[in-house]
């Protein structure tokens, strides 16, 4: 088991992880971080009706940045109504 950082980046700022959770591999870490991400977009669409998908979230464990998740992986955007 290997404790992994969340770091936010997005357009509100940068928010760092102080706490971590403890996780199996980088690969539930990585789940994580999408589960995160799209509840930080469902919050941002419900307070203000923008989808801003520049921001990204490093996973960080002891060794430092492991992999970076961009908001972008997070989802998948359709076209509208025709």
């Amino acid at each position: 088991m290997q404790r992994y950082f969340f770091h936010i980046h997005n357009g509100i700022g940068f928010l760092p992880d102080k706490e971590g959770v403890v996780l199996s591999d980088l690969d539930n870490a990585r789940s994580q971080a999408i589960i995160s991400i799209r509840s930080i977009l469902a919050e941002e669409i419900r307070m203000t009706g923008l989808i801003d998908l520049g921001g990204r979230i490093d996973i960080e464990d002891d060794g430092g940045v492991t992999t970076v998740v961009p908001f972008c992986d997070a989802v998948e955007v359709r076209g509208g109504a025709q």
